[in-house]
Parts: structure tokens; sequence; C-alpha cells
């Protein structure tokens, strides 16, 4: 964690970046006529050393001396050096504005023991004595111990005088203090509120600080609203964030409809250096995204799917499982009834709208898979292809179903990276148990059943990092090499195949892949050249240093680092 000095510069440099957003422009060059990068080692084209750009579609793909003749005198040069040159990678399932956010507040992703997070805790509002209320995110379960959860006495401790909102690492869970249970007049009279739940003390009715999945609303509603130039800020710098680690494009995931209107005010200032498709609320009026659809609709910007929940995460045991959690009666409970489900699938298909269901239990996707079965019932419509979002733990028996239902599995690699030197002794896996942790995370299992897998990050509760990504993919360890036989090592891809879950997958879930996701003639010059030492399928070279040497979007080329 950062020491006190360092945590009260992020939040001046936060202030900074709200009071002017436009003040620090990301470096990019604009070349005029071809863009040729040469010396390169082109991903799917062995031969090919050589992509000739043309204002912003790659106009050829192959060897130099072919293309010769083709390469204009006044053409810009980028010249790879030998490094591979990928497609630029999208990122399918993250969340921009709380990204952009959680740049700037506390972060307790690193922190796995109670006294170290409370201490992060206390420094951090020594350093920010003037914020009316703490926000931070990133904590972990394994702060308590298994089965049990932090209390609001421990952050009572630390931060008496101000209400304390600290988000779960997965979004899930919140974990307040006395203060801000008093704002929000939560106290033993207060019902649970539909789909969530207050966790209460020994005694079966004192809220113990821990609000579960829509519980979390009941103390948002009265937290101070972000101004709209604080959330514009929040959106240029999470946007820059993504660019230096090599997105071109992502979609940013169950956004609010003034999203939209930032975005644009963004890519009007040239402050938009990736292509974005907002995903929406499917609870929503489907007639007025159909408007909104017309009008945000380009290449920079457009409406993408539209999402529900169909259950929470295992952490919390509101993931919904075919089998009990080990050593309980419970498995969750779906969050939508399969008659209001396939309700809401008919009417996004009627209108032409792809839907998105986040299902990380078993019993969840089962659920869902019936639903989109049933929704195209004459074969699957690759026009409103279904996607599910996470699926940490999928049957042996529903695998075949998604090739045949054109159903994308969109997960996140860096839900799988180990976080102890035993993945198997946290609380996750004990809630699982043995028999069901094989099937957890099945990339390989999906894949060989002909699913489509699209990449992403669900950032801000991992990284953003793809190359981050794609070495969990293909090891199923951390960056220390741990565990050293991988963790079920036996759902691993490899290299070629999370790159392509990163850009071609993805392009393909969006329903952009007809100009994204691939090194071909005619598609969006959108491309991420590494650096001459980090080889994707040598993992040791993707976790640290400076990776990125180009990334190229739109025909432009950034002029950059790299951050995580």
């Amino acid at each position: 964690m950062a020491d006190g000095n360092r945590l009260s510069r992020r939040e001046v440099l936060g202030g900074a970046v709200a009071a002017g957003w436009w003040a620090s422009r990301p470096a990019w060059a604009s070349p005029q006529g071809q863009l040729c990068i040469v010396n390169a080692r082109v991903f799917d084209h062995a031969e090919a050393d050589t992509i000739l750009i043309k204002d912003n579609r790659i106009a050829a793909v192959g060897r130099r001396q072919a293309l010769n003749s083709s390469i204009a005198a006044d053409a810009t040069i980028v010249d790879a050096r030998g490094g591979h040159v990928l497609p630029g990678f999208h990122d399918a399932h993250l969340h921009m504005l709380s990204g952009g956010k959680s740049l700037r507040q506390l972060d307790l992703t690193k922190h796995r023991d109670l006294d170290g997070a409370l201490d992060a805790i206390a420094r951090y509002a020594r350093a920010n004595p003037g914020d009316s209320w703490l926000r931070g995110r990133g904590w972990q379960y394994a702060l308590a111990p298994p089965g049990k959860f932090p209390s609001r006495r421990d952050l009572d401790r630390v931060v008496p005088d101000r209400p304390v909102l600290l988000g779960s690492f997965d979004g899930h869970t919140a974990w307040v203090n006395s203060r801000a249970l008093a704002v929000a007049e939560i106290d033993q009279n207060t019902p649970d509120p539909r789909n969530g739940q207050i966790i209460r003390e020994d005694d079966g009715k004192t809220p113990s600080g821990i609000l579960v999945e829509m519980a979390w609303s009941l103390v948002e509603r009265v937290v101070p609203r972000p101004s709209r130039a604080e959330k514009l800020a929040d959106l240029a710098l999470a946007a820059d964030h993504c660019s230096r680690l090599g997105l071109t494009s992502a979609t940013d995931v169950y956004a609010d409809l003034d999203v939209l209107d930032l975005y644009a005010e963004l890519q009007a200032a040239d402050r938009l250096p990736l292509r974005i498709s907002v995903a929406l609320p499917l609870a929503a009026d489907l007639d007025q995204y159909v408007e909104l659809r017309k009008k945000y609709n380009s290449n920079f910007l457009r409406l993408g799917f539209l999402k529900d929940f169909l259950d929470g995460v295992v952490e919390s045991k509101t993931a919904y499982l075919l089998a009990s959690y080990a050593g309980t009666g419970e498995r969750g409970k779906p969050q939508l009834g399969r008659e209001q489900l396939q309700e809401r699938l008919e009417a996004a298909r009627v209108r032409g709208f792809q839907v998105g269901l986040h299902s990380i239990g078993d019993a969840a996707t089962r659920l869902a898979l019936d639903a989109f079965e049933a929704a195209h019932s004459g074969g699957p419509d690759q026009a409103v292809r279904g996607r599910l979002e996470h699926l940490e733990l999928v049957d042996p028996a529903d695998l075949r179903r998604f090739r045949a239902a054109g159903v994308i599995a969109s997960m996140q690699p860096l839900h799988a990276k180990p976080e102890t030197a035993d993945p198997n002794a946290g609380a996750w896996s004990e809630l699982l148990g043995s028999e069901r942790l094989p099937h957890t995370f099945p990339w390989r299992k999906l894949l060989d059943a002909g699913a489509t897998l699209a990449f992403g990050s669900d950032w801000p509760v991992v990284s953003a990092d793809p190359l981050w990504g794609v070495a969990v993919a293909t090891t199923r360890k951390d960056e220390h090499g741990s565990p050293p036989r991988g963790w079920n090592a036996h759902q691993c891809i490899t290299a070629d195949e999370a790159i392509r879950a990163y850009t071609e997958g993805a392009a393909l879930a969006d329903g952009v892949a007809a100009e994204r996701g691939r090194i071909r003639q005619g598609m969006l010059a959108d491309l991420v050249v590494l650096e001459p030492t980090v080889d994707f399928r040598e993992v040791d070279t993707l976790w640290n240093g400076k990776r990125i040497r180009h990334v190229i979007m739109d025909g432009r080329v950034r002029v950059g680092g790299e951050s995580r």
C-alpha cells in the first residue's frame, strides 16, 4: 500500500483532474497519408513483417519487399524492431466510471489481513481530512475468517467521526462504519431490500456494517453525488489508463444513461483514445434505448448489449448453485424467475438488442442457457447473440450448449489469479468443495466444446491489464509463478487462444467483428506493438517492466508509457 504522502498526492492529482480534465492531453502522432509498420512479427501472419495503413484502415499485410511499391515515399514509418504486433485489445467487460474513480480513491486490493487494511484506511483518512465521506474499494473477504465478514466496529476504531463506505473487490458487498449506518438510517428495524441483505450481529438484529448486493444501495442513496465535471474527469482518467495498457476498444458494462453524453463530450474534445460500447441495464425503457441507439452509433461510441443479473457471487453465497454450498443448506437463489427472464429477453429480441446476463453459479448458467435457447428456438440469431458474463462455475453437462445456442462466454482471466500459495485453502474454494473446483473458470473445456470466449477484466474489480490476463489464462499462476503447477491448470489455454479471446472474440461478442479484432486488409487500424523483448507466448515477459511500445488506434500512434 502506498504511504500517506503518496495517498495525499493522488488526491491532489485527482482534484486537479476534476478541476480541469482537459489540462493534460495524452500525446498522439497523427500521420498524414500512409503509416507503415515494419520489422514486425505480425499476429496470425507467420510470413508477414509489414503492415501498411492508409487513413484509419489496414491497407495491406505482408513482406516488406512485396509491399515496397505500395509504400509512399512520404509514409510515416513505425519500426517495431522485431516486436510482436497484435490486434488492439478489446476489454469485453469493465466499468469505466468506477475504474476512473478507483484511480483516485483508497485501494485495498493488496491487503490480505485486517490490521494491514485498517492501517491503510487510517492513513488515507489522515491524508484526506476534507473528505466528508471516505470512499474506497478492493477489500478481500479473507480479511475475516471463512464464512465471516469484517465489522463496522473495526472501521469505527480508525474512522469514528466520518462515514466510511468501502466496496469489496468484486463490487457485490459494502463495508461501512457506524457513522455511515446512522447517516443512512439503517438500524435494527430496517428490513432487507429485495435481492439484498443487511448482515446482522449475533443478536440477529443489529446491523454489523456489511451490506450484501442490493442492500448496498441503502447507503449509496445518501452519499453525495459526483458532479458532471467529476464524472468527466473520472472517464478521461479511465480512458487514458486503459489506452496505455493497449486497449483500443472496451465495453463499459451496466452504465448510467448520462455516461453516453459524457463520452460524446470526451470524443468532441479529442480525449477518447479508445472505442467504447456502452452496456445499459435491461430492466428499463427499451423504446428509449432504440432512440439512443440511433444517436450513438459510430465507430467510436455506440450502444452495446443490455445487461441483467441472475445471481451474485460465491464469496457471499449469493451465486446460484445446482447443489448447496459445502457444509451449508444454502445454494443461493436466482434474482429473476424464469417467466420474468423470458419476458425481458423477448422484449430485447424484438427490438434487436443483444442481452448479457451476469451468471456466476452453475444453476444461474443453466437458467440462462434455457432462456436463450427458448428465445431463439428457431436457431441462434447472430445479430442478437446472447452473452453470459463471468461464468465462474459451469456444470460439464452445459458446456456444449454454448455453441448450439450461439451464446458467448464473456469471462475475466484475472478473476482466476491465485491469491495465496495454496489457492484451495481460501473461503471461495471451501464454499464450493473439491468436487466442483475442477469446473471453475473452465476456459479450456468451453473452447473444446466449441464455445466462443470473449475476455475482459471487470476493472476495477481486478486490473485492466490484458497481458496480465494472458499470463493467467495460459498458466493459472500468479506473477510469482505460484502455485508451481498452476491452479486447476487443466483449464489453461494457449497464448494465441487468449489473444484471440481479447481481440477477435471480444469484437464478436460486441457485434463489431467485421471491422475489429483481426489484422486483415480493410479492418480498422487498431493495433498494439509490443516491445522487442516481450513475447506474449513467454509468460515471464508479461508481468513486469515496459511491454507496450506503441498503441495505434484509428490510424494514430500513441506516444507515451503504460500504467497498470
